[in-house]
């Protein structure tokens, strides 16, 4: 049997702004990608939670996410089968 499950993650993410220097975001974007908002920093931090890619001792391009001020906790899952 084969299916398509369709899963929604609601990811809250808090991050400290400060640490969010014009300094760090231009290395960031010579080394990985193109974010000039701390809101698309936030936003790939929820999918790296999602997908089970952040990792409170080191997660690349952000270190020690305590560094950063940085928590991630998935909030809410839903799964749906398609029929």
């Amino acid at each position: 049997m084969k299916r398509t499950v369709i899963v929604t993650l609601t990811v809250e993410v808090e991050v400290d702004e400060d640490k969010f220097t014009p300094e760090f975001m231009a290395e960031f974007r010579d080394s990985f990608y193109n974010f000039y908002t701390i809101s698309r920093h936030i936003e790939h931090i929820a999918q790296l939670e999602a997908r089970g890619l952040l990792f409170p001792s080191f997660t690349e391009g952000y270190g020690p996410l305590a560094d950063f001020g940085i928590k991630a906790d998935v909030v809410n899952q839903e799964q749906e089968i398609e029929q």
